[in-house]
């Protein structure tokens, strides 16, 4: 798949480009209303190839709410990364959630009925701006994401829904940053936040084991719908996170260094059966169904 289907006409024309050659040499930037040239791409995935890179990715192998995240879910080809989203039944001995059906006293299943994907960079990145393309399943039950945080290995009880690796004592404070998650209950909505798990005793918000700083909801009402392709950006610094769609500024938060203590983080690309907030159940009959992404990119700025 040629790259110059990703940009757009006006840049192919602007730049002279009788054929498109690689990205880095388009000096391709980051989709913002005001251009600029202020940012140098120094890591990305268009997709182009008929197999995940495993030079710049790994897997999502979790078992997490709903689903269990497979390698062979994740394909590659005619240019799109897809993450299939089916329903099947795979043993999950450690699950410890119940499942869609069951209620609050049931034996856990110890099996999930449906399963998910999602890649993670095997590069760690800091500041910057992050973008990636994508569109999002049809039908209830499925939670799409793009987001940073820097991968942990997790131990023997990977398989457990409710397992997270922050829970040991040896790791110390991690930063989450979230451009991109959505309930595919709602194709019109969805959600940016930044957390810092695991904050230095005293600093944590009250009752809980993070911070979670500038969440915002961002909904639409101009029939503006997810499911189809649309352009997820942040701009990370060492004060503020600034999240964008299809180049527009659409919230930002402070986020200062010395107070959150940034990290290095992983990029991921992931859909599970879950929620975030109010959902329901999923939704059998759309299955199976896909979330899909064009690309995904990372800029550092120019000093």
């Amino acid at each position: 798949m040629n790259v110059c289907r990703k940009m757009s006409v006006l840049t192919v024309v602007a730049l002279g480009l009788g054929a498109c050659s690689d990205l880095a040499e388009t000096k391709v930037q980051p989709l913002l209303e005001a251009n600029n040239d202020n940012y140098t791409l120094v890591w990305n995935d268009e997709f182009d190839g008929n197999a995940i890179d495993e030079t710049r990715w790994q897997y999502r192998l979790d078992c997490k709410h709903w689903s269990k995240q497979l390698q062979s879910n994740n394909v590659v080809a005619d240019g799109y990364y897809t993450i299939l989203l089916k329903k099947e039944r795979v043993e999950c001995p450690n699950n410890t959630w119940l499942q869609p059906g069951q209620k609050e006293g049931d034996e856990p299943a110890r099996a999930v009925h449906y399963t998910g994907g999602g890649i993670i960079s095997k590069s760690l990145f800091r500041y910057g701006f992050y973008e990636a393309r994508l569109k999002t399943p049809v039908g209830a039950g499925w939670h799409s994401s793009f987001w940073m945080m820097k991968y942990l290995e997790k131990t023997e009880n990977s398989d457990s829904l409710k397992f997270n690796p922050l829970d040991d004592p040896s790791l110390h404070s991690h930063i989450e940053l979230d451009p991109f998650e959505n309930d595919s209950i709602d194709p019109t909505h969805f959600q940016t936040d930044a957390h810092q798990w695991k904050p230095e005793p005293g600093t944590e918000d009250k009752g809980r084991k993070q911070n979670k700083v500038g969440t915002k909801q961002i909904r639409f009402n101009d029939g503006t719908t997810l499911t189809e392709f649309h352009v997820y950006g942040m701009e990370f610094t060492e004060t503020h996170v600034r999240y964008y769609f299809d180049g527009k500024l659409v919230s930002e938060t402070e986020f200062p260094a010395p107070r959150y203590k940034h990290n290095d983080v992983n990029i991921w690309l992931t859909g599970l059966g879950t929620f975030l907030g109010n959902t329901q159940a999923i939704d059998d009959s759309k299955l199976p169904e896909q979330i899909t992404v064009d690309y995904v990119r990372f800029f550092k700025k120019n000093n």
